[in-house]
């Protein structure tokens, strides 16, 4: 039997979903992933087929960052600036959606089950009912509307509306569906007319219409399962990607590692940022305010490489799974995998939030008293961040808490989980 997953984005939308490739791949089906080339090596080293949608997410995302201006706007409410992030990458990457979605459908004639990323599901849906086989949602955030909290879009209730606040969190979540469906149903709506000559509905309405088994990559310990969602939504644990026994870090990254103690992590994924070298001199600063060594990682830009004292090394990449266990604290952008593999390390985070999810995920950490609480990154200052660090290494408490929950996670097993859950489904009558 072979499992197609498709999953669109940078490399945190991508990593998860070949966690997830690889855990059906040792469960003896054969898995082919439809994303991006730039991860061909990545799926190819795990063993799994590999199929090149044709976008480069990394193009795309510079291109939206220059035109908007994002990292410039004042909104403090992650959903208008999804709003504008979406609407922009969808203008830019019009041209490319008729050879994606050509490139889905040719790459699934021999699939007999789809599982789908949020993006995933615009493509994945009509597909799957095209050809007459199961789909499965994958979703390493929370989307499913719920009393107990509300979109990971929206801020938390103001006092003022404590009253109805279980109504305003069902509602935010809700709102977000309604307000981007139109976005993806001119866009996506034409090239999945043109491929599969189908017209695009509501995948999301879709899928709770026919119940489709909806598969959440956190764990319960960070974020617990709501009271009202319905039974066919299940929080499996994260879905992490261990680092293959053969790799090895640079001799100059162990040899820092080794000339004293551990030092902070601080990276931002592929978040671009409107000054990246001022940013990237705050954070330097701020790690020599409070005497401490650090590792940046420059990932997609939001570090700028800039001269760097004997006490903060950096490098583009390093797998989190081998860094963080030697490592005091995190310090990131807080995307759900990085949220994930920080806790599971048991090491206290500080997010830097940009866009999307990661204000969410911050203010669950800060909620939990696994971090401190969440700087937005056009409000970073050396002094705010040096202060946060110190927090981080001196409060024992706070660090107790966090090795606790690593305990917790390490425990867990979400790959297998949604492996499981799959089977069971195929399974039943």
């Amino acid at each position: 039997m072979r499992i197609g997953i498709i999953t669109i984005g940078s490399r945190g939308d991508v990593q998860p979903y070949i966690a997830l490739g690889t855990g059906f791949k040792r469960a003896g089906y054969e898995v082919r992933l439809l994303t991006h080339g730039a991860f061909a090596d990545a799926a190819r080293a795990e063993g799994l087929e590999f199929a090149d949608l044709g976008v480069d997410p990394r193009t795309v995302m510079e291109q939206v960052m220059q035109e908007a201006g994002l990292a410039k706007r004042s909104s403090r409410i992650a959903f208008f600036r999804q709003m504008a992030f979406m609407r922009q990458a969808l203008r830019i990457a019009q041209p490319l959606l008729h050879e994606g979605a050509q490139r889905c459908w040719q790459a699934t004639q021999d699939v007999d089950a789809l599982l789908l990323s949020p993006l995933g599901v615009f493509i994945g849906i009509p597909l799957a009912h095209k050809r007459g086989i199961p789909a499965f949602a994958a979703n390493v955030q929370p989307l499913t509307p719920t009393r107990e909290f509300p979109s990971v879009l929206f801020p938390p209730a103001p006092a003022w509306l404590t009253p109805v606040r279980s109504s305003y969190n069902r509602l935010s979540a809700e709102m977000v569906e309604w307000a981007r469906w139109p976005l993806y149903r001119g866009s996506m709506g034409k090239a999945v007319h043109e491929v599969l000559g189908t017209p695009l509905r509501s995948p999301l309405a879709q899928m709770r219409g026919e119940q489709t088994p909806n598969f959440y990559g956190f764990s319960a310990h960070v974020l617990p399962r709501p009271a009202d969602w319905p039974n066919f939504c299940h929080v499996t644990g994260y879905w992490f990607l261990d680092t293959n026994a053969a790799w090895s870090p640079p001799a100059d990254l162990e040899t820092f590692l080794q000339a004293g103690p551990p030092p902070v992590y601080i990276g931002f994924g592929s978040m671009r940022g409107a000054d990246e070298r001022g940013f990237t001199e705050q954070v330097v600063s701020a790690l020599q305010r409070c005497g401490q060594r650090g590792i940046l990682l420059t990932g997609w830009g939001a570090i700028a490489h800039v001269p760097l004292p004997e006490t903060i090394f950096a490098i583009d990449a390093v797998p989190h799974d081998w860094l963080f266990p030697r490592v005091a604290a995190v310090v990131h952008h807080g995307g759900s995998g990085t949220t994930g593999a920080g806790l599971r390390a048991g090491l206290p985070s500080l997010i830097v939030p940009f866009i999307g999810d990661q204000s969410f995920w911050g203010r669950q950490i800060c909620e939990r008293g696994l971090g401190p609480q969440p700087i937005e990154q056009k409000r970073l200052s050396a002094e705010a961040l040096a202060q946060a660090i110190t927090t981080m290494i001196t409060d024992q408490a706070m660090r107790q808490r966090a090795a606790t929950v690593g305990e917790q996670i390490r425990a867990e097993d979400g790959v297998g989980n949604v492996v499981r859950l799959v089977e069971h489904s195929l399974r039943a009558p």
